[in-house]
């Protein structure tokens, strides 16, 4: 991080409030070095500190990524998904990597804010590394560390036609018109910025998705990666700070003043 770049300062500011904020799922999220001695054997082990809160667990591949290219047998590239009972809540591990999740689901629509989710995180969090730590592994040599909000804008409420995305996102470019370009039917997109001081960027991917109902949705991932001072969990933490710090300041700048206030009615500031 840069000399003048104060985080306590960027991170007192006060952020953009919404009522009715179309974000759909959160993701806290840190990435580490593959711990050494893992096996698939220890998911079941690790399950049973979660297993009062989340009581239901799944099996699911891995995102392909530098620690888990390469076939391992006894430590294939897979991921464990705790699920409390509701299914709102989730923590995701795996060799490499560890996130806490809140999802919406058509039981449980209401958003859960990052005020609940952080200390949830950190409970969560702790909870792994003391099994680490009881289990004779060392402490994760934390990389990375991400926040991300999935947003979803649907079809009859944020916009009609595909031409209306330029005005709920000011900054897509204006499409081409011509005598063979002459209905633009569909928009996916990733733009990235770097954060002040040098702590990560800051990437926007939108792309067009079907809802469980059929809704037609434009899904809006605003995703904040760095790598915070250290590995310890108050480092970690600091970093989320600043990262949901920047997804929050950047899905405001990024969307349109009239859809933040008449829809997801903008109270601050």
């Amino acid at each position: 991080m840069t000399d003048d770049f104060s985080v306590e300062d960027w991170t007192s500011k006060r952020l953009p409030e919404y009522r009715k904020p179309p974000v759909v799922e959160t993701a806290l999220a840190v990435e580490f070095a593959p711990i050494a001695g893992w096996n698939a054997v220890r998911y079941g082990d690790v399950w049973q500190r979660f297993r009062s809160e989340y009581p239901n667990a799944e099996v699911q591949p891995a995102p392909q990524s530098l620690d888990t290219l390469g076939l391992d047998l006894a430590n294939p590239p897979i991921r464990c998904l705790l699920i409390d009972g509701p299914g709102n809540q989730l923590v995701q591990i795996r060799s490499g990597g560890f996130v806490r999740n809140w999802r919406a689901n058509r039981q449980n629509p209401l958003y859960t804010r990052y005020a609940t989710i952080r200390p949830s995180f950190e409970k969560d969090w702790t909870i792994f590394c003391e099994y680490l730590s009881s289990a004779g592994f060392s402490q994760p040599e934390v990389w990375k560390c991400e926040v991300t909000y999935v947003n979803h804008f649907l079809r009859g409420r944020e916009w009609n036609d595909v031409s209306d995305l330029g005005d709920l996102l000011p900054s897509l470019p204006k499409p081409v018109h011509s005598e063979v370009l002459r209905s633009l039917e569909q928009i996916h997109f990733v733009h990235t910025y770097a954060l002040p001081g040098d702590i990560g960027h800051l990437q926007f991917q939108l792309h067009p998705v079907m809802g469980s109902d059929g809704e037609e949705i434009m899904q809006l991932a605003i995703t904040a990666v760095g790598k915070p001072r250290g590995s310890g969990t108050a480092d970690i933490l600091r970093w989320l700070d600043l990262g949901r710090h920047a997804v929050v300041q950047g899905f405001t700048d990024f969307t349109s003043p009239g859809t933040q206030t008449v829809i997801w009615e903008r109270t601050w500031p």
